[in-house]
């Protein structure tokens, strides 16, 4: 489904990603962890082109994306060609990003007017099916501050299906919520993984990660470090790095 194949991405001075691969299987969640500056969000942006790597190959469904190598020379895509590979890339971030002045129901038909040319009925009624699915039926009419931030974020993972994604990116989800709605966003993920979307999720929740992943990679100075099945990486890692950053994690 997707391929990511030696990725470098420096901002000025500073590598973020120093040459990282990576194979994900139609229908796999896998979960990155590793500390703050790692590369992780980078990695999730440079998928969905809103990074653009200096080096490296990115493939989905076995087929190049965003540019050609050309004689050795990057030939970018059409920015209709890109637009239509990004559609099919799902992406959640850390904060909500809903448009205030919109209602919940507004916001997620948004997109599938404007880009897919859907009509408003047609958008609207995926849109409440939708709504139904991440348990927000009664919330269609609600503006983004009348809702609490699990709501929010919830609305956020609904308007990313109203475009019918063949994939989902989760940037930490649940890291600017509440402790008590956490729970709210990680049983819509659940579900997702049960109806076989494929799945990248940075996160922190290791409980979640160790339920839902296929496979768990730790990242760290923009390398994938360490990466396994989950109860091996989280049980008994083999990188004295991984180690001591899940010892550090799991004591707090």
């Amino acid at each position: 489904m997707i391929e990511l194949v030696d990725i470098h991405k420096s901002f000025g001075p500073l590598e973020v990603l120093r040459g990282v691969s990576l194979t994900v299987g139609a229908g796999e969640v896998i979960c990155i962890i590793g500390p703050s500056g790692s590369g992780k969000s980078t990695l999730l942006r440079c998928i969905n082109h809103l990074e653009h790597p200096e080096r490296g190959a990115i493939r989905i469904a076995g087929q190049s994306v965003y540019y050609d190598l050309v004689d050795g020379v990057r030939q970018p895509h059409s920015k209709q060609r890109i637009a239509e590979v990004r559609a099919k890339l799902g992406m959640v971030f850390q904060s909500f990003n809903l448009f205030p002045h919109l209602t919940a129901l507004e916001n997620i038909i948004e997109a599938p007017i404007h880009v897919r040319g859907m009509s408003r009925k047609a958008a609207s009624a995926r849109a409440l099916e939708l709504m139904r699915r991440v348990g927000l039926e009664d919330k269609a009419e609600y503006y983004p501050e009348e809702m609490s931030g699990g709501q929010q974020q919830r609305t956020a993972i609904a308007r990313a299906l109203a475009m019918d994604p063949t994939a989902m990116l989760f940037d930490e989800p649940t890291s600017a919520l509440d402790p008590e709605l956490v729970h709210e966003v990680l049983e819509v993920m659940r579900g997702l993984r049960d109806d076989g979307m494929t799945m990248i999720i940075v996160t922190h929740e290791m409980n979640f990660a160790r339920q839902v992943a296929s496979r768990i990679l730790f990242m760290d100075h923009g390398v994938i470090v360490e990466e396994d099945l989950p109860e091996r990486l989280l049980g008994s890692p083999r990188e004295p790095r991984t180690r001591a950053f899940l010892k550090n994690v799991l004591e707090r």
